[in-house]
């Protein structure tokens, strides 16, 4: 027998301390903390774990370099002490790596200006990560000959932190944890309703992954004390079915990555502002 059918097995006819429906990076590492402090947990996705906003990341682990230009201090604060912890708790998962930002002679930003913001992310983040540098365009050339040096004043170099495996790969040992400490995980499982009896949420779901002659979906169900919402850019749509008020509503963001062969062998990323000083 399959582990997930194991898991399908423990999950239908079930009861839980906690439900959690999602099972991005939030699910996961809510699921491994409850199911590590003792709660008894299953976890369910529709589609497989990590496989959506959660796989849809840069890979990096970063501490808001850019938002010194807009003198937002204090959250770039908060997330170079995010970055730290991460950097602290998952040395395997999580390295540092180096931004050389190539600096033009007319540019918005003078080398040395850019090295003394660079020295002051490094100090906001309690030095946790390598010693910024500041390079003249002789020696980028040398550290970098693909970069064209003929118009440049210089560059720097600061250092912020990156996921060395991937994020689908983080995502899925969080819920290899969970499962290690007695939680219930299965993917392809879609939560159809959930309803609260006064007592316990009486939940049902499909099988994705099973389906009859006719091509439904096998019907599963079981019950949880609680249930963890953490279905992402869905979040919204189930408190309304739950008719669940909170002060807080997702609000979209879109990133654009554009996937390039890689140019050097170096690991580091190489930045540069465009005709727009972005």
């Amino acid at each position: 027998m399959s582990l997930r059918r194991r898991n399908l097995d423990r999950i239908d006819g079930g009861h839980f301390d906690v439900l959690v429906v999602g099972g991005g990076i939030n699910g996961a590492v809510s699921a491994a903390v409850l199911a590590g402090r003792g709660a008894s947990v299953a976890v369910v996705d529709r589609g497989d774990f990590g496989a959506f906003t959660s796989q849809e990341s840069s890979n990096l682990v970063w501490g808001g370099f850019k938002y010194l230009e807009t003198y937002e201090l204090a959250l770039v604060r908060k997330l170079c002490m995010s970055r730290n912890r991460l950097l602290s708790a998952y040395p395997d998962n999580i390295k540092s790596i180096g931004f050389m930002a190539s600096l033009e002679r007319d540019g918005k930003y003078a080398p040395w200006f850019a090295y003394m913001g660079a020295l002051g992310y490094w100090a906001i983040g309690n030095f946790r990560t390598p010693r910024p540098r500041v390079y003249r365009p002789e020696k980028i050339e040398r550290l970098e000959p693909l970069v064209d040096t003929t118009e440049l004043a210089g560059g720097i170099e600061y250092y912020d932190a990156y996921l060395a495996d991937n994020d689908s790969r983080f995502v899925f040992s969080f819920v290899r944890s969970a499962m290690d400490v007695g939680a219930a995980a299965a993917n392809y499982v879609e939560l159809v309703d959930a309803r609260f009896d006064g007592a316990r949420w009486q939940a049902k779901f499909h099988d994705l992954d099973a389906v009859d002659a006719d091509g439904r979906p096998a019907v599963l169900g079981c019950t949880a004390n609680m249930i963890v919402n953490a279905a992402g850019p869905f979040v919204d749509d189930l408190n309304s079915q739950w008719d669940v008020k909170t002060k807080h509503r997702i609000v979209y963001s879109k990133g654009i990555h554009l996937i390039v062969p890689r140019l050097t062998n170096d690991n580091r990323v190489l930045a540069f502002f465009d005709d727009t000083d972005r």
